[in-house]
Formats: structure tokens, C-alpha cells, sequence
């Protein structure tokens, strides 16, 4: 059996034992140690764990007193202190409270830190914000004002906006800024706020405002001459500012419109219609600026054949080309050096005067080119200003550099801005009397083809005297100029390629889109073959359909023309001859061949005239399929033909229509389902 004192040696090793795993259990603070937390009593090794017990009688005799602690306090062996044991310190001075309690600290401070810089970048937002706002709206009326002239408001609008987007520049381009535009979520704001103020700024400093300086009147003419060193420093000057436009565009598109909040995201829509409405007005200026102090002749001599088409005998881009006068342009200052009629040159040859596009002559047969009042048969003006130029070269040997074209409409709306011209003949020409009297009344007071051509080449000297002369507003000469070239009644075939490349696509070209994508368009062409000028008499309507936006894997385009015969029946037997000749048809009739123009890539899928179905046949050209119908209408008659087409899965613009222009207005009708929507 155990002895007694084997027993108590068990025991105390056992208490022993315990003593060192509560020691190890409470660990030594060594942070504690580092925030200059430790006790005397750790560094000496005194303990609390067994006072006056350990030495007292109930621990046993002498060995419970002396023990290993020196003391009575030691811990005897059948004491309730626990040897080696650690005391615990109190809280306030434990890592297990500093520790944590440090590091909300820090969080707290963070937090509060942050939250300042928050507020900070909310204010500058806000404020930001509050001036963009103002801001932008603001162009659209300086884009206002200068179109209407008055420069004296839009300099007082830029010096608003200037002031506004500057300071909007300021507040977002700070470090706080720039350095939170790494925040998730809210970052991608920050930057597009960002990106907004700094293009708004720009857009005004670099592109609107050098604007302003350009004055209108110093575009027209002084003594009969153009300033093309102006004019050059000007198309500059557009040229900056075409590129800024530009670049702001390519800076908007590619912020991440997806991350944006909605109060972000409508801003910078704003600003994108804003350059929507400044950049399609500054690209054209830029090309025509660039073109024009060249064509002035600023680098030399430059010489032009002017179109007088003559839309009383119908023709694809206007009508019969009954006169025809070179101009020569010398730094700035231009002179009618010549005129000459359709007799002047050889027609009724053999052969087209120039190569024709194999796919012109199939459509259009080979008249185009064997005589020059068939010349204007093509809806591309560029076939038209090959064949007259040859034309002019063979008759006179002068060199050309472009052919522009002009019709007795678009002559009105010039002299609604210059005024009443008087003619050499006694005549007044004016606004109003002007379509009448050139389309209508001159085969009634002039009846020989001389006199006639003698009248209309003193109207046009007329004209063109009075508009280098008579000092028009600048504005109102612009507007008159837009709305001739709108109309395709003011065209430009400049023979520089790269001045051709500036004007492609534009009215005043006279040449059709080579794609769909940034506008669908269709063409109704008309070519009277009666031989008279009763297209005084034609009045035309079309009205286009598409299911582009309903379909867009197999769109079908349509269009639908009606030609009327206004002529009462009852004044046909007093017609003149040179009006009605009625050589090939009755007195009064007229023979149209209609051509009808699909999209791009497109394909005929049927005609009908009145509602029946005719046997046609589509024939490719200019990258479209073309159809050609022939209507004959008697007086008071209305004659009806739909073309319908179709065309391949792609990319639609908004549907068009270009047609011949008119002695009348064309009604134009776009029925486009689903579209309006996309707008």
C-alpha cells in the first residue's frame, strides 16, 4: 500500500502540475509589456493566489510555511493557493481592452475623416452640378444667336457660360477628387461628373466661343469681291473647333454609362444633345469654308460652268439645261466670263460625247450622253458635270474646275433677299413673279428660241450682278443658299477629288448615299419626254413606307408617287407651241418616265400603276435596284404607281426620300412604324 508521505508527495505534484497548466492557460501579456503594462508583481515572481493560509496550520506543519515562495505566502501544500499562478491586472490595464478598443479608435477616426471628405465631395458635386446645368442650355441659345445674327447676345451668353463651366472645372479636378474616383460604385460618377464639367469647358473655350468672333457681314462681298484670307483664317478657326467637338464626343462615349445614377447620367445626356445640335452644323461649315476660299480662286484662277435648269421640261435633278454660263473667280473676285445655250453645242450624236457607266446607259439609254438637255437625266449630279465639262470642252477648250447647277425656284428665294432686279428687256424680276415669268409666261411674250435664250441669260447675269451688289444679310442669304441645296436645286461637282470627298453624301452634291447606315434613303426621279414644258403644269406627291424597325431582318421599303396634270383642259388650244408642240402627243398630254430607286442592296419586288400590276423590270444602279415606269397624264388627270422593294438584314438611318425638284413644292409623306420610337 501507499504511504502516507508517498501520498502528500502525489498530491503536491499533482498541485504542482495544475499551478504550471493555469500559468500556461493565462498567458504572459507580451503586448501588454509593450504598452507598458507589466506589474512589480510579475517582474519578481510574488503571487496573491496563497497568503496568510499557505502559512497558517491548516497547510501542515514547517514544509506548508517555508515552502518554495520563502514566505508564508508562498502557498503551502495543502493550501488553496495555487502555485506559479499569475495574478490577473485589471482591466483598464490590459491589452484586452486597449488592444480592440485602440482599434475602433482608429475606425472611429477613419470614419469621421472619411465622412468629412464625403461631405466635402457632395458640396463640390452639388455645386458642380447646380453650374453644368446652368451651363448647358446655354450653348443651344449661343448656337441661337449666331444663327440669327446677333452676335452681341451670344458673346454675352459665352461670357456666362464661361464663367459657370470653369468654375464646375475647378471643383472636380481637385486631388480629393480624383483620388475618391477609385471608390467602387461611386467613383465611376465622380469621374463622369468629372469628364462633363472639363468637356463642357472645353466645348465652350475652344470651340463655341472663337465662334462668336466671326462676323457674317465680313463673309459677303465688298466691291464685288470676297476676302479670302478671311475666309481662310475662318475655315481655321471651324477647323479647331470641328476637332474639339470631336474629341468631346469620343471622351463622352466612353465613360460607363451602366454605372451611372440617373441625376449623372441625364447630365451628361445633356451635354450630348447639345454637341448633337453644334457638331452637324460645324462639320458642313468646316467643308464649306475649306472649299470655298479655294473655289474663290485664293491659289489662282478658278473657273465654273452655272447650270440654269429648267424644271417647266422635268429632268432627274432639275430639268432641261437651257443655259449655261462660265464663271471665272480670281482671289476673292468673280466675273460672268461667257454664256451659252443648248444650240451652241453638237447634239443628236452619234455616240455619248464620254464613256457612260455601263449601268447609266442601260437605265437611262444612251441620250444622256448624245445630247446636252439630257445631261441632267441622273440622280448623281457627278454624271451630269462629266458630261457637260466635256460638253464646254469641245465647244470652247476652257478648262473647268467644278459645275454647280441653279433653278428658277431657288433664284426666287435669292431675290426675296436681294430684291427686285431689273431686266435689259424692261422686265422686273422679282420673289414672285420669277417662277411664272422664266417657267411660263417668256414662251408666250418671247415665242422664238433666241429670244429666249437671250432673256434667260440677261436674268441671270442680272441676278448674279445683283447679288455681288445689292449688300443682302448675311443671314437671310445663308438661310435662301440652305434651302436651294435642301431642295436639291443648288448643286456642286467640284472636279478636285479631294473637295468632292467634303461635300459626298450632301444635297449639295447631288450625289446619293453609297450605304443605309446613316440614312435609308429612296429616289423618285422624273424625265418628261413630251418635248414641251408642261412640268409648269406636274404636280408630285410621295409618300414613303418602311417596316425597317418592325423587320429588321427583311425590311420592305415601298414608295408611292402621284403625278397630276394641273392643266385646265380648257386652255390647251391656247398654248404656244414651244409649251405643248404636240409632235409625239396630244395638246395638252404629257409623257413622264418615272424611275424609282430602292435602298441600298435592294431588290424590285413589284409595281403597280393605279393599283394594277405591271410587267417592269429592276435594273442595278448606284449600288440600288432602279425601275423605270412611264405614265401618261392628260389634263386634270392623277396617275398613281407604287414601287416596293426589299433588302437584306443590316443597318437602316432614318428613311428619306430625294426626288426631282419641282416647279411646286413635293409633299413628302415618311410611314415608318416603330420608328419614331427609336428617334
Amino acid at each position: 500500500m501507499t504511504s502516507r508521505r508517498e501520498a502528500r508527495e502525489a498530491r503536491q505534484s499533482a498541485e504542482a502540475a495544475a499551478a504550471d497548466s493555469d500559468a500556461s492557460a493565462e498567458p504572459r501579456d507580451d503586448l501588454a509589456a509593450f504598452f507598458g503594462d507589466a506589474t512589480t508583481a510579475d517582474r519578481d515572481g510574488s503571487g496573491h493566489g496563497g497568503s496568510g493560509h499557505g502559512g497558517s496550520g491548516h497547510g501542515g506543519s514547517g514544509h506548508g510555511g517555508s515552502g518554495h515562495g520563502g514566505s508564508g505566502r508562498g502557498g503551502s501544500a495543502d493550501g488553496d493557493g495555487s502555485r506559479g499562478r499569475r495574478p490577473r491586472r485589471p482591466l483598464l490595464k490590459s491589452a484586452r481592452f486597449w488592444v480592440p478598443i485602440s482599434i475602433l479608435l482608429v475606425l472611429i477616426v477613419a470614419g469621421v475623416a472619411g465622412g468629412v471628405a464625403a461631405k466635402k465631395l457632395y458640396d463640390q458635386a452639388m455645386s458642380a452640378k447646380s453650374d453644368l446645368e446652368q451651363a448647358i442650355p446655354l450653348v443651344g441659345q449661343v448656337q441661337q444667336s449666331m444663327l440669327a445674327g446677333d452676335t452681341a447676345s451670344a458673346k454675352a451668353s459665352i461670357t456666362q457660360i464661361t464663367a459657370l463651366t470653369a468654375a464646375a472645372k475647378q471643383k472636380t479636378s481637385t486631388g480629393l477628387w480624383r483620388n475618391a474616383e477609385w471608390v467602387p460604385v461611386a467613383g465611376a460618377n465622380l469621374t463622369a461628373v468629372r469628364v462633363t464639367a472639363d468637356s463642357a469647358d472645353t466645348l465652350v473655350r475652344d470651340a463655341v466661343s472663337p465662334l462668336t468672333a466671326v462676323d457674317l457681314q465680313a463673309l459677303m462681298p465688298k466691291d464685288g469681291a470676297f476676302d479670302v484670307k478671311h475666309l481662310a483664317s475662318l475655315s481655321d478657326d471651324v477647323n479647331r473647333a470641328d476637332k474639339t467637338v470631336t474629341q468631346i464626343r469620343h471622351d463622352l462615349a466612353a465613360l460607363d454609362r451602366s454605372a451611372l445614377i440617373p441625376q449623372v447620367a441625364s447630365g451628361v445626356t445633356k451635354l450630348d444633345d447639345e454637341l448633337a445640335k453644334v457638331g452637324p452644323i460645324l462639320t458642313p461649315a468646316h467643308n464649306a469654308l475649306t472649299i470655298l476660299s479655294k473655289a474663290l480662286g485664293a491659289d489662282g484662277p478658278q473657273h465654273y460652268l452655272l447650270i440654269f435648269q429648267n424644271n417647266a421640261e422635268s429632268r432627274g435633278t432639275g430639268g432641261n439645261p437651257a443655259a449655261i454660263a462660265l464663271l471665272t473667280a480670281d482671289n476673292g473676285r468673280i466675273t460672268l466670263t461667257q454664256q451659252a445655250g443648248s444650240g451652241d453645242f453638237a447634239n443628236g450624236r452619234d455616240q455619248p460625247i464620254i464613256p457612260l457607266d455601263p449601268q447609266l446607259e442601260a437605265l437611262y439609254g444612251t441620250k444622256v450622253g448624245r445630247w446636252i438637255q439630257d445631261s441632267t437625266l441622273s440622280p448623281d449630279f457627278t454624271d451630269t458635270a462629266n458630261i457637260v465639262r466635256a460638253y464646254w470642252a469641245e465647244s470652247f477648250g476652257t478648262p473647268i474646275d467644278a459645275v454647280a447647277s441653279f433653278d428658277p425656284v431657288a433664284l426666287s428665294y435669292l431675290l426675296r433677299v436681294i430684291g427686285p432686279v431689273p431686266l435689259p428687256t424692261g422686265d422686273v424680276l422679282t420673289a414672285d413673279n420669277a417662277v411664272p415669268l422664266l417657267l411660263n409666261e417668256v414662251y408666250t411674250k418671247y415665242p422664238e428660241g433666241p429670244e429666249q435664250d437671250a432673256f434667260f441669260a440677261a436674268a441671270a447675269k442680272a441676278v448674279f450682278d445683283g447679288l455681288l451688289t445689292a449688300h443682302p444679310d448675311p443671314k437671310a442669304l445663308l438661310d435662301a443658299l440652305s434651302h436651294a441645296a435642301n431642295e436639291g436645286r443648288l448643286m456642286y461637282a467640284p472636279g478636285a477629288p479631294e473637295q468632292a470627298k467634303l461635300l459626298a453624301g450632301t444635297p449639295v452634291s447631288g450625289t446619293m448615299p453609297t450605304s443605309n447606315d446613316q440614312a435609308t434613303v429612296l429616289g423618285a426621279y422624273v424625265d418628261d419626254v413630251t418635248e414641251g414644258k408642261l412640268d409648269y403644269y406636274m404636280r408630285m406627291g410621295i409618300t414613303a413606307k418602311t417596316t425597317q424597325c418592325e423587320k429588321s431582318d427583311a425590311p420592305a421599303f415601298s414608295s408611292t408617287v402621284t403625278l397630276t396634270n394641273t392643266l385646265d383642259p380648257a386652255a390647251v388650244a391656247d398654248l404656244p407651241v414651244y409649251i405643248s408642240p404636240a409632235r409625239f402627243f396630244a395638246k395638252g398630254d404629257v409623257s413622264t418616265d418615272l424611275y424609282l430607286y430602292g435602298p441600298v442592296g435592294s431588290s424590285l419586288t413589284g409595281v403597280t400603276v393605279n393599283g394594277q400590276p405591271v410587267a417592269v423590270t429592276g435594273q442595278p444602279h448606284l449600288g440600288r435596284t432602279a425601275v423605270k415606269v412611264n405614265v401618261l397624264t392628260h389634263p386634270g388627270d392623277t396617275v398613281t404607281v407604287e414601287a416596293s422593294f426589299s433588302a437584306p438584314a443590316g443597318a437602316f438611318g432614318p428613311l428619306e426620300v430625294r426626288h426631282t425638284p419641282m416647279v411646286a413644292d413635293t409633299p413628302v409623306t415618311i410611314d415608318a412604324p416603330g420608328c419614331a420610337a427609336e428617334k
